[in-house]
């Protein structure tokens, strides 16, 4: 779940929320961080991109007015780029970014920034009891809660996909693909997602190496520093050493107790090397997955569907035969049939009632 809230917080916006600002006397207005105020000197920094910031000097003379944060303006910055993920399952995703917009309108409750904060608040709460409800987002779309069972399949399906894109995190990515494979094997996300889970494992992998030097490394220098230090600071470190070890085998257990078998990438030999055999054969599993052809059959069970609304139920029926021979499993298969079927049934009954008068 930890993860999951990480993956759907979005981050907030580079620009800054207008906390700080100077006024030229040409009346252009900059935003940005006030370092310092001097006699001769304004001096502004300027957030130019997401991961720049640049220095800026002003004549004392061309600065009209200077606008300093107050407490509020510099809180209402850190709730200012919320905003409700693309796809929710889960109402507790809403319980974190509901939680600071609601700490700020208690404690600014004078701020001028109480309008935004309180429609943020209801767009969060609206959205929350929508998914509380039943109702499920995905990629900005709400989905009814009294959705078929295919259209349960196929939503929940795309949510796990949009997880699995939205997170750097290549263990987490492949979390969301297990629940994906194992809850929603036949939603036309799934051969979308096995590269994605490939693509992942590579990252993985790579991770896991890294991880592994740093724990070597780790654990000689402790080894030394325990040879050297004095009993007393020995004890101390051996305690800390000790702590951090439960904190990891508390993050494994969780894990376990959730039934899911991708671990995070922790400071833990033992974890590291089940990480790396269990990439090792999923790998080998994806890589024999034909996912061109399930992918072929999705572009074929759209056409039917479009077949059946155009009334080209010969067509329809084609494209079914060759879809089911792709991927007899594709969960959207059966709905589409009974679509045909009762579009057939619908033009045989037609075809009868206008033959009757030539009959008589």
């Amino acid at each position: 779940m930890q993860k999951l809230i990480l993956i759907i917080l979005l981050c907030l916006p580079w620009t800054t929320a207008g906390a700080e600002s100077i006024e030229l006397q040409d009346g252009t207005t900059v935003e940005g961080k006030i370092l310092s105020v001097g006699a001769d000197t304004v001096r502004i920094e300027v957030q130019t991109s997401p991961t720049i910031r640049e220095e800026k000097s002003y004549p004392r003379a061309e600065v009209a007015k200077i606008r300093r944060a107050g407490p509020d303006d510099l809180a209402f910055e850190d709730i200012a780029g919320l905003t409700a993920p693309g796809t929710a399952d889960d109402p507790a995703v809403y319980d974190v970014l509901i939680e600071p917009v609601r700490l700020f309108m208690k404690n600014y409750a004078y701020s001028r920034h109480m309008p935004q904060a309180r429609q943020l608040s209801a767009t969060l709460e609206s959205e929350r009891a929508r998914l509380a409800s039943g109702e499920v987002k995905v990629d900005g779309e709400w989905i009814p809660k009294d959705a078929s069972p295919a259209e349960r399949t196929e939503i929940g399906g795309r949510v796990q996909l949009s997880k699995m894109k939205a997170t750097p995190d290549p263990a987490a990515a492949l979390a969301a693909f297990e629940v994906l494979e194992k809850n929603h094997p036949a939603s036309s996300a799934y051969p979308e997602a096995v590269p994605v889970a490939l693509a992942s494992i590579e990252k993985l992998r790579a991770s896991i190496v890294r991880a592994s030097a740093d724990l070597d490394r780790r654990t000689r220098e402790q080894e030394e520093g325990l040879k050297l230090a004095s009993e007393d600071r020995r004890r101390q470190m051996e305690a800390g050493i000790a702590q951090e070890t439960a904190a990891v085998q508390a993050q494994i257990d969780r894990v376990r107790q959730s039934g899911g078998k991708w671990l995070p990438v922790l400071p833990d030999g033992t974890a590291l090397e089940e990480l790396s055999r269990l990439s090792d054969s999923e790998k080998a599993r994806l890589e024999k997955i034909d996912t061109q052809k399930m992918s072929e059959a999705v572009a074929k069970a759209r056409s039917a569907a479009e077949q059946i609304e155009a009334g080209d139920l010969d067509g329809a029926k084609t494209s079914l035969d060759e879809a089911k021979a792709l991927w007899s499993q594709y969960g959207r298969l059966a709905p589409l049939q009974e679509s045909l079927k009762k579009a057939q049934d619908e033009a045989a009954r037609r075809a009868k009632e206008e033959a009757k008068p030539a009959a008589s």
